[in-house]
């Protein structure tokens, strides 16, 4: 039963649907911008998806990247009319990007998609399509044992990705990194479900 609830969540209008209900694609809409004091430049969106949250970024010039094609084809058709907003479908760890040098890199909830064997190989692969002085952004869900309540663990049980890791967890990856910045965001609950907190972190490129 729970394969299958995952495979129908899995299709990209239900579970953009899914995050609506719950005020998920809201909250991102308002939390990654907050951290970027600049409103233009170049970004890389890594995992970017049906491109959910692409159109706060609208007046960068974008490049979103995800690893399923389905997601790619539905947001080019979300926004084939703006010229400065580019999507490819690729593996960060296989393929090459079409463009480097980049200001910025947003990698935004979908750490927990990732394993532990590839999550660090992935952050250096990402920086290396950063330019100096840039800064890499990295947003991601975290389980915190003893505070999440029935309605985020059960959010936490169904999520597509499987390596949702506590802010310790993190906090050991990252303490390899050039972190400028960190913080936790607190989710927001509506009137029945409570989402996972988010950590924060910010790395710059020498």
């Amino acid at each position: 039963m729970k394969s299958i609830i995952l495979k129908f969540l899995n299709i990209p209008f239900v579970w953009n649907t899914l995050q609506n209900v719950v005020g998920a694609n809201q909250w991102k809409l308002a939390m990654y911008p907050s951290v970027f004091t600049e409103r233009h430049g170049k970004i890389l969106d890594f995992g970017c998806s049906i491109g959910n949250t692409t159109a706060v970024f609208a007046d960068f010039h974008y490049l979103g990247v995800d690893i399923y094609p389905i997601a790619i084809m539905a947001a080019k058709r979300r926004y084939a009319q703006y010229p400065n907003i580019k999507f490819h479908c690729a593996d960060i760890l296989k393929d090459k990007l079409p463009e480097q040098d980049y200001d910025y890199i947003l990698f935004a909830a979908s750490g927990h998609h990732i394993p532990d064997s590839n999550i660090r190989q992935t952050l250096d692969a990402l920086l290396s399509y950063l330019k100096p002085g840039g800064t890499l952004r990295f947003f991601d869900i975290i389980r915190q044992p003893g505070k999440d309540g029935f309605t985020t663990r059960l959010l936490t049980r169904f999520d597509q990705g499987k390596f949702i890791r506590t802010q310790a967890e993190y906090e050991k990856l990252f303490s390899s990194y050039a972190v400028i910045d960190k913080k936790i965001f607190e989710s927001p609950s509506n009137w029945l479900i409570k989402q996972q907190d988010f950590v924060y972190y910010a790395i710059k490129k020498d």
